[in-house]
């Protein structure tokens, strides 16, 4: 299957997911996300796609930057994310992949699937439903990762981990401070986090489900509290950015992520050095 992303043409083989190739191709997906990119990849930047999917943004990235490092350790993914390189030579001698699960330290975890594997929503913050659909797997920090594949530089980082940047923002300082505070764009998945909190503090499945529905319906937050004490020191590894921005290029501060923490439902969060204009 042909797919145009902005610009560049890539061949990829969709697998289970030709509906959403089939959709990423036939309209303007995400101009945000490559919008990005396209301010803070050149031709001299190391990549790190952490949370690949199936290769989108790792075959977007190699079109201009230098190497990308892309990690994924769902089992389906990562088998689609190596064929995708592969279909792409033009490309493929710049990327090395790895069947990875960044977290904040290394631990064995479960890997469940929220639906089915591949469909890029695989998450190590377990919920109740997700108890029978799931792999154990080992994770590692993103500080012993770069030690043990020797990266010393990277330049760019894109983080896409289905609630695992709750784990992983909080202790990533020693990882940005080695390769020198690169540009990081970290997309939020709040509700993963909220039934998360459920999963933690709800032992019975039905009852998990039945108040999940009713807050669903009316809008209430059963665990708004105990969120935002989870995230109060969220970015503290990251006080040394001198700029936020919000997806579309708004900048904001530290201040405001303090006294609005939901502001991470709403859109994803770049930290960076350069200024955005």
């Amino acid at each position: 299957m042909q797919i145009q992303l902005k610009n560049h043409t890539f061949q990829i083989d969709p697998g289970q997911n030709k509906h959403y190739w089939s959709y990423i191709n036939s309209v303007d997906w995400e101009p945000h996300t490559f919008a990005i990119f396209d301010k803070f990849v050149n031709e001299n930047s190391v990549v790190l796609d952490i949370g690949s999917w199936s290769g989108v943004l790792t075959l977007y990235a190699a079109k201009t930057a230098k190497e990308v490092h892309a990690l994924d350790p769902d089992p389906v993914c990562f088998s689609e994310l190596n064929t995708n390189v592969e279909l792409n030579p033009a490309v493929a001698e710049k990327i090395k992949t790895y069947k990875t699960a960044i977290s904040a330290h290394k631990e064995t975890v479960r890997l469940s699937a929220r639906e089915t594997y591949g469909a890029s929503s695989s998450s190590i913050l377990e919920r109740k439903r997700d108890t029978e659909n799931s792999l154990e797997l080992e994770t590692i920090s993103l500080a012993d990762f770069l030690e043990q594949e020797a990266i010393q530089q990277v330049d760019f980082i894109k983080m896409d981990v289905e609630g695992a940047e709750f784990k992983i923002l909080p202790t990533i300082g020693k990882a940005l401070e080695k390769v020198n505070y690169p540009t990081l764009y970290v997309s939020f998945h709040y509700s993963f986090l909220n039934e998360h909190m459920y999963h933690k503090n709800i032992p019975s499945v039905f009852l998990n489900k039945l108040l999940m529905r009713l807050e669903n319906t009316f809008g209430f937050s059963l665990y708004k509290r105990k969120i935002r004490k989870e995230i109060t020191n969220l970015y503290d590894s990251l006080k040394t950015y001198t700029y936020i921005y919000k997806s579309d290029g708004t900048v904001i501060t530290f201040d405001d992520l303090a006294q609005k923490p939901e502001l991470i439902k709403e859109t994803d969060l770049v930290f960076t050095n350069m200024e955005w204009k």
